[in-house]
């Protein structure tokens, strides 16, 4: 379908992604839009954000952009580090090493150090994407993905290898689905993120 002189390209950037020019104005928001999101409706062209408005609810996945289809994983990623980062505060033994809160930071507790600073380098990794709003590339979803199996090993062992004379408790059990989420996630935004846009107009 062909695009109207509202599309044409400009100096102006793509608002969902800045390191991509505007090559059209949503009709619906009026925010900036790339190539990647503008999706052309009945003779206008729009955002993901306005196309349930345009077609109404129970959009089918085959006239999403990709950007939609790894934006729920994707958040899933963060949702999941940020969950197994405040797992670093509580206590991750019954008693003795690990039972106060920072418990994952004992001096003796080696695999819930190792799981901790695995969940706050995710996070980080995801917050800073986040505020700069890069798109996920599927190398970025590598890479998230080995952190989180990282505080999923990490997790695992310290449930396995608490310090001596004492049992895990809190943290590494909710770390450890955390991290299973994580990593699953990781997988699915960049299986998603690799795949081709699907046909539309």
């Amino acid at each position: 379908m062909p695009l109207d002189e509202k599309t044409t390209k400009s100096s102006e950037r793509c608002d969902l992604h800045p390191a991509s020019l505007s090559v059209a104005r949503c009709d619906g928001c009026g925010r900036p839009l790339c190539l990647a999101c503008a999706v052309p409706v009945r003779g206008r062209v729009l955002g993901v954000e306005c196309l349930e408005g345009a077609l109404g609810p129970g959009l089918p996945t085959d006239v999403l952009p990709t950007t939609e289809r790894w934006t729920m994983p994707w958040a899933m990623v963060g949702i999941a580090f940020a969950v197994a980062a405040v797992t670093t505060l509580l206590p991750w033994t019954r008693f003795g090493e690990g039972s106060h809160p920072f418990g994952a930071w004992g001096r003796a507790a080696q695999w819930s150090v190792v799981a901790a600073v695995a969940a706050g380098l995710g996070l980080a990794v995801w917050l800073t994407m986040r505020g700069l709003r890069i798109r996920p590339h599927p190398r970025w979803a590598i890479v998230e993905g080995v952190l989180g199996a990282v505080v999923t090993v990490g997790a695992t062992l310290a449930t396995l290898r608490p310090p001596p004379f004492t049992r895990p408790w809190l943290g590494p059990w909710i770390a450890l689905p955390a991290g299973m989420v994580a990593c699953a996630a990781a997988l699915a935004t960049m299986v998603r993120a690799r795949e081709p846009h699907a046909p539309r107009g």
